[in-house]
């Protein structure tokens, strides 16, 4: 091999580990572009392209407008189970628990009509009844405390199988390919991108602040016989100290 050859594949290797390191440092195309989707959304309150890219804006009322940015750091992708379709069991057997229980509830209710409506006259005015009438205002007073707690119970199962839902939906959902996200296992993955740019606040003069965002995707397993992965979403956003 002649000696401007080597020279000229020296100069080619190097500048290719150039174009690496500046991908490492700076994040891929893909995240570059969704960024400047998704300031430009939130720059002109695009609700719509918002919705679809991001569960959180860059408010320009409160954190201002992002003009020129980079993405000085991008953190490891961390997963952990998407547990959606044990969630949706779970409410579901929630669910029917409480509609069971509220049927007997009923027939309780309906079986001491006269009672019952007595006791909410004597309740309203701080009175406690005796005989027949006590023991059923303290019977229909469990059944009243025990409603309660299946309503939180319900309430707290179903935060629980929503949790993650709205960015499995963003994240995997096309409307031409409509699919039930609960219907599946999955996972999701979790990475932090860092990026510093030039913020114009609603008032005063512009200046370079740094944020760390939290961007997250969902992936299925098994529809349709192989893993469905989602695209990125941005989750989060917090301002970096």
């Amino acid at each position: 091999m002649s000696r401007p050859n080597r020279l000229r594949n020296i100069i080619i290797a190097v500048l290719a580990l150039s174009v690496v390191a500046a991908f490492a440092c700076g994040g891929s195309a893909e995240e570059k572009n969704l960024f400047n989707k998704y300031f430009l959304s939130s720059k002109i309150s695009d609700g719509a392209t918002l919705a679809n890219i991001a569960t959180v804006s860059f408010d320009p009322t409160t954190d201002g407008q992002m003009g020129s940015f980079s993405i000085s750091k991008v953190g490891e992708e961390k997963s952990a189970p998407l547990t959606l379709k044990a969630g949706a069991e779970e409410l579901r057997a929630a669910v029917d628990a409480e509609k069971e229980f509220s049927k007997k509830k009923q027939d309780y209710q309906d079986a001491n009509t006269a009672a019952i409506e007595r006791i909410v006259k004597a309740e309203a005015k701080n009175q406690k009844l005796g005989g027949k009438d006590g023991e059923i205002q303290k019977t229909w007073s469990k059944w009243r405390d025990d409603a309660k707690a299946m309503a939180m119970k319900v309430s707290d199962v179903r935060k629980r199988a929503n949790e993650n839902r709205t960015v499995a939906e963003i994240s995997l959902v096309d409307p031409r390919n409509p699919i039930d996200v609960t219907a599946y296992e999955g996972e999701l993955t979790s990475k932090d991108v860092t990026i510093t740019g030039r913020v114009t606040p609603p008032t005063g003069a512009a200046g370079d602040k740094t944020y760390v965002f939290t961007m997250q995707r969902a992936t299925l397993k098994n529809v349709n016989g192989k893993d469905m992965v989602g695209r990125w979403v941005i989750t989060g956003k917090a301002e970096a100290k």
